[in-house]
């Protein structure tokens, strides 16, 4: 019995002696790896985070732009109202009482351009 004692501390010693040194990358690398773990969680959210914001600010540009084209479009109608010929000619014969001429005192000139 005394030899199956001695033979189990031995293998006990030996046993300790073999765990008591510490793996070269075991104590750096576990913690290491944990670090790298929240340091890429966080840029993560933060990545995330930034993306719902430029998300929202491109929706609000999207919605001012179409807000510029509507505007837009009301001043190219409102353009196309002032400008057309019937309220140039209304104008010009109501507040500068100008009319046009008699087909009589029309006087073409000929050896310009396709007329002549």
């Amino acid at each position: 019995m005394a030899d199956g004692r001695a033979k189990r501390s031995k293998a006990k010693v030996a046993g300790r002696s073999k765990e008591q040194v510490p793996a070269p990358l075991g104590g750096i690398l576990v913690p290491l790896l944990l670090v790298m773990v929240l340091v890429s969680a966080i840029a993560l959210i933060q990545s995330s985070h930034r993306s719902r914001k430029l998300f929202s600010e491109l929706q609000d540009l999207r919605r001012e732009a179409m807000q510029l084209d509507e505007e837009w479009g009301r001043l190219l109608l409102e353009q196309s109202t002032w400008a057309s010929p019937d309220r140039v000619q209304s104008l010009a014969e109501d507040k500068l009482k100008m009319q046009a001429p008699d087909m009589r005192e029309v006087n073409m000139v000929r050896g310009y351009g396709k007329a002549g």
